[in-house]
């Protein structure tokens, strides 16, 4: 968890927050690390993925992986449609399946309540609700941690079956 000054820093850094539904619950992150919603394309699947990955879709002719962020995150499974969002190339090429967008708000709208645990950088309260706000950047950095983690694993049980 990072000290509660760190992350206010942080949130004040933000400008406008994209704040979405997964799986009954409302997260928020900053729009600028995301850099096209759209509806739910087709997904074609990715062999040896974990479970976590959807599969995946093409952006203007790219491929790139569709993570299922309930599933990630350990939540209940969502909607069968929702939305995509596509992180800042800069961030990764990584797409999250969200089960669908509630709006775009400045965060001078916001209220800090406490600090979270990643890839949550904060709580905070929107309109009356408590609505968790998310790092891209932790996110992305859990995912590659992960995956790093099976791929170790996979090869271990490789060596010892050889």
């Amino acid at each position: 968890m990072l000290p509660q000054k760190t992350v206010e820093m942080m949130i004040d850094g933000i400008d406008r927050l994209l704040v979405v539904d997964l799986a009954g619950k409302r997260l928020a992150m900053d729009v600028s690390t995301v850099t096209e919603v759209s509806e739910l394309p087709e997904t074609w699947p990715i062999p040896l993925a974990p479970d976590f990955f959807k599969g995946v879709i093409n952006s203007h002719g790219s491929l790139i992986p569709l993570l299922d962020l309930a599933f990630y995150l350990g939540e209940e499974a969502g909607l069968s449609g929702g939305k995509t969002l596509i992180l800042d190339r800069r961030l990764a090429d990584l797409a999250l399946w969200v089960d669908d967008v509630e709006r775009v708000i400045p965060s001078f709208e916001v209220t800090f309540l406490r600090s979270g645990e990643a890839p949550a950088l904060a709580v905070l309260e929107i309109d009356g609700s408590e609505v968790t706000l998310i790092s891209p950047k932790l996110l992305v950095d859990m995912v590659e941690a992960d995956l790093q983690l099976l791929m170790q694993e996979q090869f271990a049980t490789l060596e010892e079956r050889a």
